[in-house]
Parts: C-alpha cells; structure tokens; sequence
C-alpha cells in the first residue's frame, strides 16, 4: 500500500512493520524538473515511517543547502577556493597546510553549522597533550580556523563565528632574550662578513654571503642561476625561489619579483666564485651554463633546502651567533664516543635578510627604496624596521645625553 504525503511517499513493504519512503525534491543543476529522491528503508510502525520522512527531507535539504559539510570538507574547500583565485600566494597556502591538517584531524568530522566554541577549547586541550603543541603553534591553529569560520560566516552557513567565543588564545611574547638570541646585530653582521670571505668558498657560503650583503630570502638566493647574476653592471634578478619541496616556482609575491643592484666586494665574491665554480664542474665532467645554479651543491645541482638549513646552524655555532641548549654524550655501536647536540637557539637565515635592512635604515637609506630592494609586499614591514632603529638609536642618543650632563656636574 502506498501513500502520497504532501511532501513524500510512504510504502508499505510489510504491514505495520517494514516501510519505504521517498521525498519530492525541487529542479536543481542535474534536474530541470520536480523529481523523486532515492528510496529509504525504514523499520517501524506508520508514525515512525512518517517521522523518518520528514528527517529524511531535512537531510536533502540540508545536503542540497551545504549544511551538511564536514569542517575538514569546507577547509580543503577553503584552501582550494583560495588558490584557484589567487588571493595569496601558493607559499601562503602550502605554509597554512600545517594548520589545515591540525584542524581536520581533531575537529574535521563535526559539521560546519554543529560547530561550537567548547568543541574548540577540547580540540586544542587534545592539540597540547596528544600532539606536543606549542601555545604559538595553537594560536596559529585558532588563527587559520577563525579566518575559515568567518568565510563560513559570509557564506551563510551558520549565523556566528564559534571562534569568537573561545577565549585566552593569544599569541606568545616574545622574551627580549630570545629576540637578542634570534637576531643578527649591524655588529655582528659586518665583523660575520669578515669571516665568510676567510672560508673556503662553496655554494652554501655564497648563499650566506647573499643573505648578508643582498637580503634575499633562502628560498631566493638558492633558486639563482648565473643568467640572474649581471656581473658587468652588477645586479641580480630574483625571479624564483627553491622551496621545502626542491623545486623552482614563483617568487612569494609580486613585488618579490625584482631586480637589485649589488655592491663591488659582492661583485669580486661573486666572480671568484664563478671562476672557482667553473673547474670544479670540469672536474666533475659538466658544463657551466646559463642555466647553472649559483649556490650550488658537491654534485653541481641545487643545493637542498634542509640539508643547507641544517648546515647553517652548525656554521652559525661555529662562527659565534648561536649555541645548543642541550648536550648528550653518548657511545656508539662501534664503541666511539660521540656528542649529540639539540636545542638550537639562534637566529636563521631570515635574520640575514633582517640584518641587512638594519644596515640600511643605519645608512639613511629611505624607507622605498629599502622595501623595494628587500621584495617586502607592505611597506609596514619596512616602517617596523625603521621604528626599531629609531629607538635603539634614541636610546643611545639619550644615554650620550646622560653622559655628558653628568660630566659637567
């Protein structure tokens, strides 16, 4: 026996016990017309039948509506909406992932519009003790998905932002220690340059070289090729960087996209090393091109990101601008005793490019052309620089003061 609802259809399938129900559903992209929804069995009485209709239109319509999308669903959608429009860069993407990941392992099942604020607070309680994270690594998870639910929030799909209601989520300061350990002095900068040029060159000291006397960030100086480098009129061209992934792609931004000029003992380094280069890639039976990296590695390729990172550290130990917290003696299986070291604190190779814009505010070099030369996209990222230099140099100005006065009493 079946019955037409105003809504659906009821199907006897067994007397009082076993029931078929379908829903009427509006014209949609895959339907130009009023259509029939797929069938579902039920168990029960008529009531029960008639009950599990009117649930079954809401799920279709909830469905059809995309109230139904998981967290997890609605941040791949995010993060494929955002590059497919281009909004940021595709390193912003690939950076943001990390979050992305966090944020579908402990909240991807629940849907977008079941979402609550206490659903949150446990996620990141879960986040600390299961996965070890950091206060700064969680609020850069709250940041990613408050910035999601927002686009949830404009997309209509729930009426507030359960993010808002989360609270003590704030962002870590930064000690003034760990910012002394984490920088790069115009002191330490020059009396560093003076160093580099007494080792043995090879492609891992050009790209600190670069770093210091250019700004250019890793993933820029370990992209370039000699057709960037103009030694005649002494500029460089960034036009890619070499990312985590050990491949050549854009630059992170528009404006990373540059060319800069570059001074005379940079030229010289420059020249030996091409020179130095060249034998030993005839050494090795390859050619030099155009096309040839300029930092390059033992077998005359790219250098590899993570392994040049892990070099540096161990380089900047040596040179003096960082230390390991931590020392462990140990024995190998060879029975030779070794030391393992942990707990870097220092600066990394951004601290270069850092250094270098410090140098230049030093030298009255205006704020334009800084953030020009640097590839900063906000010119706020140079004025910050430019601020920080004032008031070291304020500081000074009013210790001289000091010193003076008190001379005279």
């Amino acid at each position: 026996m079946t019955k037409r609802e105003t809504s659906g259809q009821i199907t006897e399938l067994e007397r009082g016990r076993k029931y078929s129900i379908r829903v009427r559903l509006a014209p949609d992209n895959e339907h130009k017309s009023w259509h029939w929804s797929k069938s579902r069995k039920v168990y029960g009485n008529k009531a029960e039948a008639t009950a599990a209709m009117v649930a079954y239109k809401q799920e279709l319509e909830d469905e059809r509506s995309g109230k139904n999308v998981t967290v997890a669903e609605y941040a791949d959608m995010f993060q494929s909406n955002r590059k497919a429009l281009g909004t940021v860069s595709v390193l912003t993407i690939e950076r943001d992932q990390h979050e992305i990941d966090r944020i579908k392992k402990y909240l991807g099942e629940i849907r977008v519009i079941d979402l609550t604020s206490q659903q949150i607070e446990n996620a990141y309680l879960r986040m600390s003790e299961q996965d070890g994270a950091s206060p700064d690594a969680i609020h850069k998870v709250h940041m990613k998905l408050s910035q999601i639910m927002r686009k949830a929030f404009l997309d209509e799909l729930i009426n507030r932002n359960p993010c808002d209601a989360v609270e003590g989520i704030k962002r870590p300061k930064v000690s003034q220690q760990k910012r002394r350990e984490t920088r790069i002095t115009k002191e330490q900068a020059l009396a560093f340059v003076h160093k580099i040029k007494q080792e043995p060159q090879d492609g891992r000291i050009v790209a600190v070289w670069l770093g210091v006397a250019t700004g250019l960030r890793r993933g820029e100086a370990l992209a370039l090729v000699w057709e960037d480098v103009d030694l005649d009129n002494a500029r460089l061209r960034i036009r890619k960087q070499l990312g985590k992934e050990k491949i050549l792609k854009d630059p992170k931004t528009a404006k990373s996209r540059r060319t800069i000029s570059i001074d005379k003992q940079t030229v010289e380094f420059l020249k030996q090393w091409k020179a130095r280069q060249h034998d030993m890639f005839s050494a090795a039976g390859v050619e030099q091109q155009d096309d040839s990296p300029v930092c390059s590695n033992e077998l005359c390729g790219f250098l590899d990101p993570d392994n040049f990172s892990r070099w540096r550290r161990k380089f900047y130990v040596k040179e003096g601008l960082a230390h390991y917290a931590n020392e462990t003696r140990y024995v190998d299986k060879r029975g030779v005793e070794r030391v393992k070291q942990t707990g870097y604190v220092g600066p990394n190779f951004h601290a270069l490019r850092r250094a270098q814009a410090t140098l230049l505010v030093a030298g009255g070099v205006d704020p334009k052309t800084v953030q020009a030369r640097l590839g900063h996209e906000s010119l706020n990222t140079t004025l910050n620089i430019y601020a920080e230099e004032v008031g070291e140099n304020d500081r000074k100005a009013a210790d001289f003061m000091g010193e003076l006065l008190r001379s005279q009493c």
